[in-house]
């Protein structure tokens, strides 16, 4: 976002991703699921010794936390005799558990391998499906999250579940689906107040791009209304392409699907993204711009603004989205190519708290404040450490390190002494 409220999507490709995958994960009551799973095979009649003791050997296994192993045991006692249906639904919960695991702790490609295996074992066992779905969101296979998500649905109504596929075809461009999953949703929960301002959000966007066209590109869908200047859109294209190789190869990023840029006249853009007067762009996941109509910024303009906005992209793909507001405002002023303000010193006790506040301030001189406060924290990190750390330090964040935790293991400072370095710099 340029100098604007942060718009996050909440589920489908921004921080609340991992938020959802812990809240979906956590309502499937399996803390200790796998153990519990195999617990139960011990007091079901083996159909042979063997299959007894792959049992034993199972529980064994999995009492050392060693759940990958474990899931074999159960998979292949399942091969034959009486007990083979509950054998399968032992194997498919363990390996439920185990990829709810790999999911919480950052591996999303191993969640996707499990939650299939233990789909072989439960077809249609609808917190698999769910969990696959939400795998390959973590993964950036948004495309294939959809047709497990769907039939998880079919299995039976999920609140949870429909709000995320409601994100995924909004992200795909598909508005028509999204509404409908949310005013399924809806007619059964009128008070779900998420689905109620993402509906209206929906509702606001399909209003404002009805008559749109679309132009793909190498790296973009970009959208605007068909009457509009096509030069001016051939240069807005052009200018995102080049920011999409520039900061692409600085970070070492590019997304597995286009990204969809949306070219607002200013009014419309307001009234979709409602946030402050002074916002020249916004990431949620769809890069929005006030550019629908002529005149376009000059040129070097331009290139900043459309730099600024992938890098939010790039910044949001690689942590996850959890990267703080200030981290992500900084980094993507200096990804734009933004001057230091030599002169910088701020009064009072610098906060990261309080520079957070400041980047989302209405007030324009405040949040302006913000601004060049979170690119002097920056430039001090590249400083250290240049691009390929601050690309390390993303990275963690997006696998579920704190910025406590990240910051120590990437620079060798811990956070409270960055911030008493900075205190005194800036306050001098």
């Amino acid at each position: 976002m340029r100098r604007s409220a942060d718009v996050r999507l909440l589920l489908a490709v921004a921080a609340a991703l991992g938020v959802a995958a812990l809240a979906l994960g956590s309502t499937e009551g399996r803390r200790d699921g796998a153990r519990d799973a195999l617990q139960d095979v011990a007091i079901v009649p083996a159909a042979s010794d063997a299959a007894r003791a792959l049992t034993d050997e199972a529980i064994r296994l999995s009492a050392i936390g060693q759940y990958a192993r474990a899931c074999e045991r159960p998979s292949r006692a399942a091969a034959g005799g009486p007990a083979d249906d509950v054998r399968h639904e032992d194997a498919s919960s363990c390996f439920e558990a185990w990829g709810w695991q790999a999911l919480r702790g950052g591996r999303p490609e191993d969640a996707l391998r499990l939650f299939r295996q233990g789909l072989a074992e439960a077809p249609e066992a609808p917190a698999l499906l769910k969990g696959l779905g939400l795998a390959a969101v973590h993964a950036g296979r948004s495309a294939e999250a959809v047709a497990p998500l769907e039939r998880a649905v079919r299995a039976g109504p999920d609140g949870q579940v429909e709000l995320l596929l409601a994100h995924l075809y909004d992200h795909h461009d598909e508005p028509d689906r999204a509404i409908g999953h949310l005013r399924d949703l809806l007619a059964r929960e009128p008070a779900n107040a998420h689905a109620r301002r993402l509906l209206d959000k929906l509702e606001r966007e399909r209003r404002a791009e009805a008559g749109f066209e679309r132009a793909v590109t190498r790296h973009f869908v970009v959208k605007q209304r068909g009457a509009a200047d096509r030069a001016a859109r051939a240069a807005v294209t052009r200018a995102l392409e080049t920011a999409a190789e520039r900061v692409g190869t600085a970070l070492g990023w590019a997304p597995r699907e286009r990204l969809t840029v949306i070219l607002y006249d200013r009014p419309q853009f307001e009234d979709v993204t409602r946030v402050h007067g002074w916002a020249t762009g916004v990431f949620d996941g769809k890069i929005r711009l006030p550019l629908g109509t002529p005149p376009l910024p000059p040129p070097a303009e331009l290139e900043r603004l459309a730099a600024h906005e992938y890098a939010h992209a790039a910044i949001h793909g690689l942590s996850r989205g959890r990267a703080p507001r200030w981290l992500q405002e900084g980094l993507a002023q200096a990804l734009e190519g933004a001057s230091l303000d030599p002169m910088l010193r701020v009064p009072g006790v610098l906060t990261l708290a309080g520079v957070e506040a400041l980047v989302t301030d209405a007030d324009p001189v405040r949040a302006r404040a913000g601004y060049d406060i979170a690119l002097w924290m920056v430039r001090d990190l590249l400083d250290r450490g240049g691009l390929p750390a601050m690309r390390g330090l993303l990275i963690r964040l997006g696998a579920g390190d704190t910025l406590a935790e990240a910051m120590p293991r990437v620079y060798g400072l811990r956070m409270a002494e960055l911030e008493s370095q900075w205190r005194r710099v800036l306050g001098g």
